[in-house]
């Protein structure tokens, strides 16, 4: 006979949670705020209305929440594509090209566009602020760890630069694509952050 498995209400929870999120991101991406609804997300999710606001109380709280998984993922990702690179690899350089394929992660669109909306949505800018604030902490951290810091101020500082240049940049290409405007900014960042942090500059570095 075939044992049955039965899970912990704790387990069932955490199952129901994550399929919540997944389904939110890729409603998210899929129609972006305008076209996101909460029915959507439990019909893809598979679960109830009551279900889900008994994780999430509020739209808000459930958007935020599928925002901070995916960044979750994100730094997930990219540390262990730094880690997986060979020990006299994991430069500045290697870093800061990495940061450059995770910022343009087609799914942080989602992320951008709920940061827009909570210009003008103050609950939705409440359920955000800890959640970004907690994510660029974060990232200076695991940069400093990685790359080498000697000072937490120089990662803090070297990473600000990095991200919110990236960043404008990525959402001026979602409305006027511009290669050689991203190739321009690229060789200008790499050239800034070696000089912020004291580091000689070798565009052949890889």
């Amino acid at each position: 006979m075939t044992a049955v498995v039965r899970r912990t209400q704790t387990e069932r929870r955490a199952s129901t949670r994550a399929a919540l999120l997944a389904a939110a991101q890729d409603q998210l991406g899929a129609t972006g705020l305008s076209g996101f609804t909460t029915t959507e997300v439990c019909r893809r999710a598979g679960v109830s209305q009551g279900a889900l606001f008994k994780h999430f109380p509020t739209k808000s709280a459930l958007l935020a929440a599928a925002i901070e998984h995916l960044f979750d993922g994100l730094r997930s990702d990219y540390e262990a594509a730094f880690l997986a690179l060979v020990p006299n690899r994991r430069t500045l350089k290697r870093g800061l090209d990495l940061l450059w394929d995770a910022m343009w992660d087609p799914r942080l669109a989602a992320a951008y566009e709920l940061y827009a909306a909570a210009r003008t949505d103050p609950e939705l800018r409440a359920d955000l602020e800890p959640v970004v604030s907690a994510h660029v902490e974060r990232i200076a951290e695991l940069s400093g760890t990685l790359v080498g810091f000697d000072e937490p101020s120089d990662a803090a500082g070297a990473v600000d630069v990095a991200i919110l240049a990236i960043q404008g940049l990525v959402v001026n290409q979602m409305v006027l694509p511009d290669d050689l405007q991203a190739r321009r900014l690229r060789r200008t960042l790499d050239r800034l952050l070696h000089d912020v942090i004291e580091l000689p500059y070798r565009p052949e570095e890889a």
